[in-house]
């Protein structure tokens, strides 16, 4: 490594934030004037989770340590004392590197105690997708408040970029360079359906539908999680569409979802995966008919590919996006109904084949890489003031 370069510390904590900072420490590592290395935490060290640090790994990015930090079970004391482990080692690991920059994206645990800990050892941190808006769950104050904290404001939409600015941070931090996750759309080589249903195990044909499912519990509904996977996967028996299932993530009423997913193993045209790898999971929302659940990639990703959405319940309501999402409540005729609309309405497909995405246009991580190497590290960037 050259002392010549500025070295960016990566810190990334679970699979799906992974996928979108992939093209972003990509970018980073291949440009010029930037170092790269990675602290990887979270549900990236747990086999329940399907140990992700060895993407990270087979993606040929340097990881600097590990952090050992999930507390897997659905009680929500149990992710806010896997905060509490993961900024102590947290501030360990970056005492250590001594990097002239941290990087993160979005709103889980990660993203706060890396802000936590850039704003108190005085070291600069770039927030990617601050200013976001998402009803009904605590990620929304965690992205705020991480917003606050940090120096660089990369934000993946004009109306997110507005909202930064509207928090008080001074213009010349924030840049609306789009959603890096849409880059990973353009640079992952495509699969044949063929190639697809043998790395997934499930038969993938041009000519009959394929439903994918993501769906997440939400903080502010834990209580219910069992009750809406059961009705998404009611849902899903109903239609009897080969079906590609991703489990959800790592927070509080996972396991509940888990155990209902579990309850549907036998479906023949069901196939559920702890962890999707990044080429198979784009492929899969290439050639998918329809995405449903309540993922973000649905609201972000997914207009790149002109994939029509099912977003089902609370999560992502009042977020910003392209017209290719039907939001329906946790009920099995409502879920059916807006899938074969989705799948079979030819007009409303083609509404959805010509929407725009607000998100970018797939060439973010570069504007990312560059606007970091070329931002003085300086009093300027370290000492914030509010605008108001």
């Amino acid at each position: 490594m050259s002392k010549s370069k500025k070295l960016i510390l990566g810190v990334t904590g679970i699979r799906s934030e992974y996928d979108i900072m992939s093209s972003v420490f990509g970018a980073i590592e291949r440009h010029p004037a930037l170092d790269l290395k990675i602290i990887a935490t979270g549900a990236h060290l747990s086999e329940a989770y399907g140990r992700t640090i060895d993407e990270i790994r087979a993606d040929g990015f340097e990881i600097a340590d590990e952090v050992h930090s999930l507390l897997n079970g659905d009680d929500p004391a149990c992710r806010v004392k896997g905060l509490g482990i993961q900024l102590q080692g947290l501030v360990q690991a970056v005492n250590r590197i001594n990097p002239d920059m941290l990087i993160v994206l979005g709103d889980r645990e990660e993203s706060m105690t890396t802000a936590l800990v850039g704003a108190y050892m005085n070291i600069a941190v770039a927030h990617i997708s601050g200013g976001d808006r998402v009803v009904g769950n605590v990620d929304d104050q965690v992205r705020h408040a991480v917003t606050k904290l940090a120096h660089l404001h990369f934000a993946t939409s004009a109306p997110s970029a507005e909202r930064i600015l509207r928090l008080g941070e001074q213009p010349e931090r924030v840049f609306n360079v789009g959603n890096p996750g849409l880059d990973r759309l353009l640079e992952v080589p495509e699969l044949s359906s063929s190639e697809l249903s043998a790395r997934l195990g499930i038969e993938i044909s041009d000519d009959k539908p394929l439903l994918a499912v993501i769906q997440h519990a939400l903080s502010t509904e834990i209580g219910e999680a069992y009750q809406q996977m059961r009705a998404t996967l009611e849902a899903v028996r109903e239609l009897q569409l080969p079906t590609v299932l991703s489990y959800p993530n790592s927070d509080a009423g996972g396991q509940q979802m888990i155990r209902a997913i579990q309850e549907f193993g036998d479906l023949p045209f069901l196939y559920t995966a702890e962890n999707i790898p990044r080429l198979e999971f784009v492929n899969l929302l290439r050639r998918a008919s329809c995405l449903l659940g309540n993922s973000s990639a649905g609201i972000l990703e997914a207009p790149l590919l002109k994939l029509p959405v099912v977003n089902v319940g609370n999560r992502q309501t009042g977020r910003l996006n392209a017209g290719n999402v039907e939001f329906v409540p946790h009920d099995v005729a409502a879920i059916v109904a807006a899938v074969k609309k989705a799948i079979y309405d030819t007009d409303y497909r083609a509404m959805v084949a010509a929407c725009q995405n607000p998100y970018g246009d797939g060439h973010s991580s570069a504007r990312i890489a560059e606007i970091i190497a070329s931002t003085p590290i300086d009093e300027a960037l370290l000492i914030k003031d509010i605008t108001y």
